[in-house]
């Protein structure tokens, strides 16, 4: 009887920690109410919803630049800026899984791959500014997720240039569908 009562105990404390373990982790949507309306809008064109989503990731980086030349520091700077990156590097894995699926049913998506291309040399150049102008004291707080958005830019620009080339191979044998929405699922 005592160990079918210290089992049940021990379920119940399980249960209970991880409850108050999910209750904890607090998952994170990069996009606001209005983004994700418009992602919607645009899920048939997968050109226009490239060139949205790189906006989107634009918006976060000159939300951190504004951070950073504020004359007036806010206290919480740092957080704001670590939150900001992270925003931006979700984003930018959204990017790639969208360029994944799009490029499994060759849909034509050369327009964005190249705006995507070029906003990821703006970024490798913000990324690097980043780093050499913040702060140490300040750095330290987010230079883990910093040095995880250098990465995925430079992962996604690689991906990029692959996926244009694979894209205009496709372009020149007509192998492209140049509208999604009459794709051969």
């Amino acid at each position: 009887m005592k160990r079918w009562k210290a089992a049940l105990f021990s379920a119940l404390l399980l249960a209970g920690l991880v409850s108050y373990a999910r209750a904890q982790v607090k998952t994170r949507d990069p996009l606001t109410e209005q983004e994700v309306d418009q992602m919607r809008e645009t899920a048939d064109f997968p050109n226009k919803r490239l060139e949205l989503m790189i906006g989107f990731a634009r918006a976060r980086m000159k939300s951190v630049s504004d951070l950073r030349a504020a004359t007036k520091v806010p206290p919480n700077r740092p957080q704001q800026i670590h939150e900001l990156l992270q925003d931006f590097v979700t984003l930018l894995d959204e990017i790639d899984d969208n360029i994944d699926m799009y490029g499994a049913h060759k849909a034509d998506m050369r327009k964005g791959l190249k705006l995507l291309i070029e906003a990821d040399s703006e970024w490798q150049l913000q990324i690097r500014e980043l780093k050499e102008q913040s702060p140490p004291e300040e750095l330290q707080q987010y230079e883990f997720v910093l040095s995880n958005a250098k990465e995925t830019v430079n992962d996604s620009a690689e991906g990029a240039r692959e996926t244009l080339e694979e894209q205009n191979k496709l372009a020149a044998e007509k192998k492209l569908n140049k509208d999604w929405t009459e794709r051969k699922d």
